[in-house]
């Protein structure tokens, strides 16, 4: 089989399947609704030799590219702004008959010139701080899908008999209106003292 293999492996293991899913090779490698999950994961069966846990280690390491994104160290601030925790939620769907629902969690930045620029403008229309928090929010709605990346994780039962993903819908954002109030009252409170009795 070594005869095979590409020069170089790909990936680890662990880059294209959860620990769970890993040890149930283990347990069973040669199981075939196990191989047509491997199918699905990854666009590729492999092969009949592949009979052993290790075999199939290698084959998926030399063929077969990483899909888990590790999640980062905690990333310092790029300056004063805010940054809000949002929910992200949607369903992939595929080709043919499968679908899963996905969620996940990245922080949603806004600056600290951009917020700066918000709370004057909402004070110079005679607005308060509810009109800041529908502002922001209504930017994390505009731009939270482009903006950040999290790491969508499959959160549900898998209904499919084909394995290529082709687009995904129900795209869904959540977040915490109080979050954002008492993020927007620190910076200013920390930052800009002299406009919290405007708000």
């Amino acid at each position: 089989m070594n005869d095979t293999l590409p020069v170089e492996r790909k990936c680890a293991i662990e880059e294209v399947f959860e620990a769970g899913f890993i040890e149930l090779l283990q347990l069973v490698p040669a199981n075939p609704l196990v191989r047509a999950l491997i199918l699905k994961f990854t666009g590729k069966l492999p092969p009949a030799e592949c009979e052993g846990f290790e075999q199939l280690k290698d084959w998926i390491e030399f063929n077969c590219v990483k899909r888990i994104r590790k999640t980062t160290a905690v990333q310092s601030p790029r300056d004063d702004g805010i940054c809000i925790s949002v929910d992200f939620s949607e369903t992939e769907y595929g080709r043919a008959s499968y679908s899963v629902p996905r969620s996940g969690r990245a922080g949603f930045r806004v600056e600290a010139d951009e917020l700066l620029e918000i709370i004057r403008d909402v004070i110079a229309d005679g607005g308060g701080i509810d009109r800041v928090i529908k502002v922001v929010g209504g930017r994390i709605d505009d731009d939270a899908w482009n903006e950040c990346d999290p790491n969508m994780d499959d959160c549900g039962d898998y209904d499919y008999n084909d394995h290529d993903c082709t687009d995904t819908e129900d795209s869904k954002i959540d977040y915490s209106n109080d979050e954002i109030r008492n993020a927007v009252l620190q910076f200013i409170r920390d930052e800009h003292p002299e406009l919290a009795a405007e708000l």
